[in-house]
């Protein structure tokens, strides 16, 4: 029988995240905390043998612990009538 109420029956409630994503994130941190010391002999490694190198992995790496600056193109014109010295008046109640 169609549900004609509008209403949700079942499911995930709002916000709730998907069971295998999130069982697989864990998995993923746990494999990742148990190479803590892999990757820092690696990084020795690659900075001893090459430091350019170690710059553009660390730099990769660093991405997904510190978020991008991204910039914000602002377009617009300001009016050619505009007078901040009568805008000031304005607003002491001076004009």
């Amino acid at each position: 029988m169609a549900n004609t109420t509008g209403k949700k029956h079942g499911g995930r409630k709002k916000g709730t995240g998907n069971k295998l994503t999130t069982e697989a994130r864990e998995i993923f941190i746990e494999t990742l905390e148990g190479q803590v010391g892999n990757i820092d002999e690696a990084f020795k490694k690659v900075y001893e043998d090459n430091p350019a190198k170690f710059l553009e992995l660390f730099a990769k790496y660093a991405q997904y612990f510190v978020p991008r600056k991204t910039e914000t193109d602002i377009k617009g014109e300001l009016s050619a009538s505009f007078n901040f010295e009568d805008t000031i008046k304005k607003l002491r109640g001076d004009s």
